[in-house]
């Protein structure tokens, strides 16, 4: 006769598997953000924008030519957000230790998702640096299919940038890309790059949109690329359960919150249509330029 369990005993739970590879990949971390940025954000000097090379060529004969200079260079700025976890319950047969457990874990487990959120939309907060905002350029492909259309992204890109950038799409359209070789596991555990070098961020947390939210056409989603992603995290400061307890409820009331920052190297940005079918097929819409 079978023997029917009614009352499980609780064990640890089991590690978390790896990451899955994103944004958190493609990126820089220079390390945690201090308190002044915290307090007032960021900015630094984009010292490494364009591509302003210029060829001279001077004469045997006075007068020589004038050398041109280029007035100033951008600076790039970027505010602070909150990623902020909570977990309530009861607490009848749990510790502090396992509240505190159970909050961090449910931090680590969706954060990346949280920031690739950010990056793509700002989720509505003022400064902080986001692709639907940004001054993009569309790029407007000359032949169907992914390949194609991520060819065209980074040869506008590297036109006026001189290092490696970052493409960010939705993992919706990642099979699309590996389908025309474009994916490569090269360079470091857990980047992913294009045979051009460039790194790819494909975030489940980015959305389809394009500039300004631009919907995509049926069938394709928007690919953004930006020169070097950096993130920066505050440690991420657990209180003690037992000081944020709700007593009166006899509830645990457990927090994990960070402070990010994130920027990317100066404000060359590219967007494309890219179709999510592999391989398109030329009557695909939208068309391709002339």
């Amino acid at each position: 006769m079978a023997v029917i369990l009614t009352n499980p005993q609780e064990v640890a739970a089991p590690a978390p598997p790896a990451r899955r590879r994103g944004l958190f990949d493609a990126a820089v971390m220079p390390g945690a953000a201090p308190a002044s940025v915290v307090a007032s954000g960021l900015t630094f000097a984009a010292e490494d924008c364009g591509v302003a090379v210029s060829l001279y060529n001077p004469s045997c004969e006075p007068p020589q030519p004038e050398k041109p200079f280029v007035p100033g260079m951008q600076w790039v700025e970027a505010a602070p957000y909150w990623a902020l976890t909570t977990y309530q319950c009861g607490t009848v047969g749990t510790s502090p230790a396992d509240v505190a457990r159970r909050v961090r874990r449910r931090y680590d487990a969706g954060v990346q998702w949280a920031i690739e959120s950010t990056v793509w939309t700002g989720n509505g907060m003022a400064g902080v640096p986001n692709l639907a905002t940004a001054d993009s350029t569309t790029v407007v492909p000359t032949a169907p299919g992914a390949g194609a259309a991520i060819a065209a992204l980074e040869q506008a890109f590297y036109d006026e940038h001189g290092y490696v950038g970052t493409i960010h799409m939705n993992t919706a359209g990642y099979a699309a890309a590996q389908y025309a070789g474009l994916v490569t596991a090269q360079g470091g555990a857990g980047a992913l790059r294009t045979p051009l070098g460039s790194l790819w961020s494909f975030g489940a947390g980015y959305g389809v949109s394009g500039p300004d939210g631009e919907a995509p056409a049926a069938g394709f989603v928007w690919a953004f690329m930006t020169p070097q992603v950096y993130l920066w995290e505050t440690p991420v400061p657990q209180p003690d359960p037992v000081q944020t307890l709700d007593r009166l409820q006899n509830q645990w009331m457990a927090v994990s919150e960070s402070v990010w920052v994130h920027a990317w190297l100066c404000d060359t940005v590219m967007a494309v249509q890219v179709p999510v079918a592999a391989p398109a097929t030329v009557d695909i819409t939208p068309a391709v330029a002339p």
